[in-house]
C-alpha cells in the first residue's frame, strides 16, 4: 500500500495544522502554517536548510535523503536566525516534496507569551505542547496495529470478491485487544470485534446497522460535523483522533481512533475499517509529566530530563540560568560534554556512569563548570523513569547549587583552624572546662604558668579541680585561693581580671567566663590567666615616674592644660595660669567651655588619636584678646581607653599680628598686581590700535603711488612695515609675558604630542627644515595654554634662526622617577657663549634677525618657573642649539 498523501487546502491544513511547512522535492519552503508565519515571517519561498539546524537527530546538512529517512519520525530543528525557535513533529512525503507537521518547543507558559502565541495559534487536537514528544512513545506501541491496519487495507480490495478472505480477516481483528470496526462509507457498522463491543458495552446484533459517529468514543454531537465525517468517508480521508468516552459505571477512558478507507480495484472507497486504542494510560502518563514539567519548571532548583542514552530532552529555566547555555546548545547534548572540566573528580564521573548503567538512583556532590567556564560545586540527585515492562525510558535529574555552602563550609573550617592556633600561641592562659571541671581544653601558656610538665593534649578530660589541689604551694594564700574559686563556681558569674599572688613572687589576673548552650543552660566555662608581674611593677616605677614629670609640667614655660572626655579641667601649669589669668584654683574642675565662652573648640578639637596643632583665637580673664597656638593629643589610660586631652598651649599673639600685617600687605600686592594686569591689557590696546592705522596707512600709500614711488622710497616704505611689525611683535610678547601668572589655570588631560603638532602647523615651516618628534611625549594634567606657549617659543626659535641648506629640528623625550626631560635640538646658527647667561632675560636678543623681540625665552624661562621645572642650553656656534626642560611629575598626575 502506498504512503497515505494528505491533500488538503491551505485553509484545511492551517485548522488541522496550523505549525506545518510544506517543502518541494527541491527542498525550498513553499508554504507555511499561520502560526508559523507569525514567527518566522521571512520563510517562504526560502531554502529549509538554510534556514533550520536538524537538532534531533542532529545532521549538519540536511538532504533530501534525509528528509525521506525520517519520514514518519520524530524529529527537532531550529531557526538559525532565532536559535530559541524550536520545532518538533513529523516529515510525511508528499508528491513532489514533503510536508511537515508539529509544534514548537516551549518549556514554560512564559515562553509562549515571549514569543506572543495565543491559544488561538495552535491546533483544536494540540491541547498541550509536548504532545507530539508522548505520541513518539505510543508509535513504538501501535506498530502491530499499523501493520494491521495495512494488511486490512490490502486485503479490502478483495472484500467483494472473497466474502472468504473477509472472514479470515474478521477472526484476526477479533483477536486483538484493541476495538475493531468495519463501516460503510456512510459509518453504519457492518462489523465488530469483541473487544469494541466490550467498549461500547453491547453486543453484535444491536450494534450492526448503528453509525460509528453516534455510538461510543467516535459518537460526535452536532450534525454538521458528521456530515463533514461522512464526506471525508466517501473521498477516502485518514482519521485520526482522541476522545474522552465515559461507560455506564461512570468510568472515563481515552481512545485513539483511527479510521483507514477500504478501496476496490477501480480505487473507490467501499469500506472503513476502524481501530480504538485504550490509551488511558499513557494520557495518565503524560498528565503526570505534564505535570512534573510544570512543577520542575517552577522549581528554583536547576532540573533536566535525559533519555535513555543519557542525552537531555528538557531542561527548566533555572538549568538554563546555572550553565548560560541556551535550550538549543542543551538539547540532544550529554551533560558531560558541557558541564564537566579539569576540577570536576573522575571518581564521582564513574560512579555517576555505573549508576545509570545499571538504572540505580545517584546523589553525591561534584564541580561542574557554566558555559564560560566558571566553576561551581552542585549536589546531584537523579533516578531512572522507567516503563510498564520495567525498561528505563529517562533519567530525571535535580541539581542544587551549593556553591556558597561549600565556601561558608571551607571559610569555617579554616576560621576554626585559626581559632584553635590563636589559642595555642595565646600569651594568656586558657582552660576550657565543662559544668563538672573536666578540661576539655588548655593551651602551652597555661601548662607554663603553672609549671605543668605535660602538653596540653595530655590534660584534656583531668579533673581540674584535683589538679589544682596538687598545685596549692604556690599560691601565697591558698585557703583563700580555693575558697574564692569554689565561690566563683557556685555564683556562675563573669568575673574580670581579679588578681592573685603566688609565693614566688609572681601576680597572676584570673578572668572567669561561664559558658552556655543553644538552650541557654550552663554546659562550662573557660578560666584566663594573665602574668602581670612586671606590669605591676612597671605600674609603681610608672607612679614615681608620674612624680617626677609633675614638677617639670609645673615649671615649664609653656601652658599646659589636660580635660577628661567632658571637657573638664582636670590639670592645670603655673604657666597657663599666667597666659589665661586664671589661678589654677580657678581652673580645677571648670569645663573649658565656661571658662572661654567664645573658644569652646580650645581643647575639645584635639581629641583622638593623632596629634593636631592649630591657632586659636581667645579671651582671657581680663577681657583682652590672645593668639594662643595649641598643640594636642589624645591622653588615654592604663586599659588603653581614652581618658580626654592633653594640650600645650604657646603665647603667639605677637607673631600672629606680624602675620596678619603681611597678610593685608600681600592682599594689597594682589590687588595692585590686578590693576597693573588691567592697565597692560588697555596700553595693548591702545599701543596697537596706532599701529594698526599706521599699517593701514602705509598700505593705502604703496597701493595709490606704487608707480610714482622711487626705489628709495619703497625701500624707506618696507622699513616702517618692518618696524611696525616687529613693534607688534613686541607688543604681544609683552602682554603673553604679563598674562602668564596673572592669568588663572586651567588644568586639563593635555597630549603633549598634539601640542607639538598645532604648533608645528601655526608656524611658518621653510621648505628646507624638518621638524619630527623622535619620542612619544607625554599626556599631563596641566594648562594647555601655557604648553602651547613653551613649544611654540622654543619651535619659533629653533625654525626662524636657521642659516643650513637643509635644516632639521628634533625633540626626543625621556623621565627618571620624578620629571620629564624634554630636548629640542637643532643644527641652527648657535648662540655664542657670551650670551648664553643672558639669553632667557627680557629684551635680550642677540641674533641679527629684524623681527626678534627678546621675548620669547623669557615667556619660556618664566613658564618653567610656574611650574617648578628647569630649562638649560647647550649650544655652538655654526654647529646648532639644544635646549633641555626639566618638568617635574609631582605638579599634575601625567599618563603616558
Amino acid at each position: 500500500m502506498k504512503d497515505f498523501q494528505l491533500n488538503l487546502d491551505g485553509d484545511s491544513l492551517n485548522e488541522l495544522f496550523p505549525f506545518y511547512i510544506l517543502i518541494d522535492e527541491n527542498l525550498m519552503i513553499e508554504r507555511v502554517g499561520n502560526s508559523i508565519h507569525k514567527l518566522l515571517p521571512e520563510l517562504k519561498g526560502q531554502s529549509f536548510p538554510e534556514h533550520f539546524t536538524l537538532l534531533k537527530p542532529f545532521i549538519e546538512k540536511i538532504t533530501k535523503e534525509h528528509f525521506v529517512d525520517f519520514s514518519n519520525q520524530s524529529i527537532v530543528f531550529a531557526a538559525k536566525t532565532n536559535s530559541e525557535i524550536i520545532f518538533r513533529g513529523q516529515i510525511r512525503p508528499q508528491d513532489r516534496g514533503f510536508l511537515f507537521v508539529g509544534s514548537p518547543w516551549l518549556i514554560s507558559m512564559k515562553e509562549t507569551t515571549r514569543k506572543k502565541l495565543s491559544p488561538n495559534d495552535f491546533a483544536p487536537h494540540d491541547p498541550l505542547l509536548d504532545v507530539l514528544h508522548i505520541l513518539k512513545n505510543q508509535e513504538a506501541n501501535n506498530t502491530e496495529l499499523k501493520e494491521l491496519v495495512i494488511k486490512v487495507d490490502e486485503q479490502s480490495k478483495q472484500l467483494t470478491k472473497d466474502k472468504e478472505e473477509l472472514n479470515k480477516l474478521s477472526l484476526v481483528a477479533s483477536a486483538n485487544k484493541n476495538g475493531v470496526v468495519l463501516t460503510d462509507t456512510d459509518g453504519k457498522i457492518l462489523w465488530g470485534n469483541t473487544a469494541f463491543l466490550k467498549i461500547i458495552e453491547s453486543d453484535l446484533k444491536k450494534t450492526v446497522g448503528e453509525n460509528i459517529l453516534k455510538i461510543g468514543p467516535s459518537k460526535l454531537s452536532q450534525k454538521s460535523e458528521i456530515e463533514t465525517v461522512i464526506d471525508g468517508f466517501k473521498k477516502g480521508i485518514l482519521f485520526e483522533s482522541e476522545n474522552a468516552y465515559q461507560n455506564k459505571n461512570g468510568q472515563l477512558s481515552w481512545y485513539k481512533t483511527t479510521k483507514q478507507p477500504i478501496r476496490n480495484e477501480t480505487g473507490a472507497v467501499i469500506y472503513y475499517f476502524a481501530i480504538l486504542e485504550d490509551v488511558t494510560t499513557e494520557k495518565e502518563r503524560e498528565e503526570q509529566l505534564l505535570l512534573l514539567s510544570s512543577i520542575a519548571e517552577t522549581n528554583s532548583n536547576p532540573i533536566f530530563i535525559s533519555d535513555k542514552d543519557g542525552r537531555i530532552d528538557w531542561v527548566n529555566s533555572s538549568f538554563l540560568e546555572l550553565t548560560q547555555y541556551s535550550l538549543a546548545e542543551i538539547i540532544g547534548q550529554k551533560p558531560e560534554l558541557l558541564l564537566y572540566g579539569s576540577g570536576t573528580d573522575p571518581e564521582m564521573i564513574r560512579y555517576l556512569a555505573e549508576q545509570m548503567r545499571e538504572g540505580l538512583p545517584f546523589d553525591g556532590e561534584m564541580i561542574f563548570y557554566d558555559k564560560f567556564q566558571k566553576k561551581y560545586w552542585v549536589r546531584i540527585q537523579g533516578k531512572a523513569i522507567r516503563d510498564d515492562n520495567g525498561d528505563i525510558k529517562k533519567y530525571f535529574t535535580i541539581l542544587a547549587d551549593i556553591s556558597f555552602e561549600k565556601e561558608f563550609n571551607q571559610q569555617l573550617i579554616e576560621s576554626k583552624n585559626r581559632l584553635n592556633a590563636i589559642i595555642a600561641n595565646l600569651q594568656t592562659g586558657i582552660i576550657l572546662e565543662d559544668e563538672n571541671q573536666k578540661i576539655l581544653l588548655a593551651n602551652k601558656k597555661f601548662c607554663e604558668l603553672f609549671g605543668i610538665t605535660p602538653e596540653p593534649d595530655a590534660i584534656k578530660g583531668l579533673d581540674s579541680g584535683l589538679m589544682a589541689r596538687g598545685t596549692t604551694s604556690i599560691f601565697k594564700n591558698q585557703n583563700r585561693y580555693f575558697k574564692r574559686v569554689e565561690e566563683i563556681l557556685q555564683k556562675k558569674e563573669m568575673v574580670i581580671a581579679e588578681e592573685i599572688e603566688l609565693t614566688d613572687g609572681r601576680f597572676f589576673e584570673r578572668s572567669f567566663i561561664p559558658i552556655a548552650n543553644i538552650d541557654n543552660q550552663y554546659s562550662g566555662h573557660l578560666w584566663s590567666y594573665d602574668d602581670i608581674t612586671i606590669k605591676k611593677k612597671y605600674k609603681e616605677s610608672l607612679e614615681a615616674e608620674k612624680e617626677k614629670y609633675r614638677n617639670i609640667i609645673a615649671n615649664m614655660n609653656m601652658g599646659l592644660l589636660e580635660i577628661d572626655t567632658n571637657n573638664v579641667i582636670q590639670l592645670a601649669n603655673q604657666s597657663f595660669s599666667d597666659m589665661s589669668g586664671y589661678s589654677i584654683p580657678e581652673l580645677i574642675g571648670q569645663k573649658v567651655a565656661e571658662l572661654f565662652r567664645q573658644n569652646e573648640a580650645l581643647i575639645t578639637e584635639q581629641k583622638g588619636d593623632n596629634t593636631a596643632s592649630s591657632e586659636v583665637k581667645v579671651t582671657v580673664k581680663s577681657g583682652e584678646e590672645k593668639y594662643w597656638l595649641v598643640s594636642g593629643a589624645a591622653n588615654y589610660n592604663m586599659n588603653g581607653e581614652l581618658a580626654g586631652t592633653i594640650g600645650i598651649h604657646l603665647d603667639i599673639t605677637e607673631q600672629k599680628k606680624l602675620a596678619l600685617q603681611k597678610e593685608d600687605l600681600l592682599k594689597k600686592l594682589e590687588r595692585q598686581n590686578e590693576y597693573l594686569n588691567e592697565y597692560a591689557q588697555v596700553v595693548s590696546h591702545d599701543l596697537k590700535s596706532p599701529l594698526r592705522s599706521i599699517h593701514t596707512l602705509i598700505s593705502w600709500i604703496k597701493q595709490d603711488n606704487d608707480k610714482e614711488l622711487n626705489s628709495l622710497s619703497q625701500e624707506y616704505i618696507k622699513l616702517i612695515e618692518s618696524k611696525v611689525e616687529k613693534m607688534d611683535s613686541l607688543i604681544q610678547g609683552i602682554l603673553t609675558y604679563s598674562k602668564l601668572d596673572a592669568s588663572k589655570e586651567f588644568n586639563e588631560l593635555v597630549n603633549l604630542n598634539e601640542v607639538v603638532q598645532n604648533c608645528i602647523n601655526i608656524i611658518h615651516i621653510p621648505e628646507n627644515v624638518t621638524v619630527t618628534v623622535k619620542d612619544t611625549l607625554p599626556t599631563l594634567e596641566i594648562d594647555s595654554f601655557r604648553m602651547q606657549q613653551l613649544f611654540l617659543n622654543l619651535l619659533s626659535n629653533a625654525v626662524n634662526y636657521m642659516d643650513k641648506e637643509k635644516g632639521w629640528v628634533e625633540i626626543r623625550c625621556s623621565e627618571s622617577d620624578t620629571d620629564y626631560l624634554i630636548s629640542i635640538q637643532d643644527n641652527g646658527q648657535g648662540i655664542d657663549p657670551r650670551y648664553q647667561s643672558k639669553i632667557f632675560d627680557l629684551f635680550q636678543s642677540f641674533a641679527k634677525v629684524e623681527k626678534s623681540t627678546g621675548i620669547g625665552l623669557s615667556i619660556v624661562k618664566r613658564i618653567m618657573d610656574y611650574y617648578n621645572g628647569d630649562i638649560e642650553l647647550e649650544s655652538t656656534l655654526g654647529v646648532g642649539t639644544t635646549f633641555f626642560i626639566r618638568l617635574p611629575k609631582n605638579h599634575r598626575k601625567a599618563y603616558l
